[in-house]
């Protein structure tokens, strides 16, 4: 192959505490919040460890814990964590949804809704978002513990430009 992508980190993980919305005992259920100052777009910020704290501080034996995006050009996905694949996948994607090209999404003299004044040019990372995940994902926890296969991450992706962002975790069950 002579089109070698560079090797990149592939996942960063956040620092810092997060911050507790709401906890109860009965029934078992916290929801915490962790800020994210992301740097470019389709990078990826590995949540795993951050989700298993969650769960552990909730008291959580059976139940379920959801993870989730309040961003439209963000994403929460489970896969792996792997430096060649997530190149593979940013390749993919600048391939698949370029930018540069017309979006009607950043066309300001048709579009007339959800506007505001200091708008980014971003109506590709809003199709990127549509395209590769959702705003959550929820996975089961039995007896305390996360299920998540032996390779899978849970993972929040950036597909606009650096900016602030957050994450909820919330974790409910008995």
């Amino acid at each position: 192959m002579t089109d070698q992508t560079p090797t990149r980190q592939a996942t960063r993980v956040p620092v810092g505490e997060p911050t507790v919305l709401s906890e109860s005992s009965s029934p078992a259920v916290r929801t915490e919040a962790i800020h994210l100052s992301t740097s470019e777009p389709n990078e990826f910020w590995d949540l795993t460890g951050l989700v298993r704290d969650v769960v552990a501080r909730s008291d959580v034996r059976h139940g379920q814990v959801t993870v989730y995006t309040p961003h439209t050009t963000t994403s929460i996905v489970i896969n792996e964590s792997e430096t060649g694949f997530l190149n593979d996948y940013r390749r993919l994607i600048q391939e698949t949804v370029p930018e540069g090209v017309y979006y009607e999404h950043d066309d300001h003299s048709v579009r007339t809704e959800n506007l505001q004044e200091d708008e980014f040019i971003n109506g590709h990372a809003h199709v990127r978002q549509l395209m590769v995940g959702q705003p959550s994902v929820s996975i089961p926890v039995v007896d305390g513990e996360v299920l998540l296969g032996q390779w899978q991450r849970v993972m929040f992706v950036e597909m606009d430009q650096a900016r602030e962002r957050r994450a909820f975790i919330h974790a409910q069950g008995v």
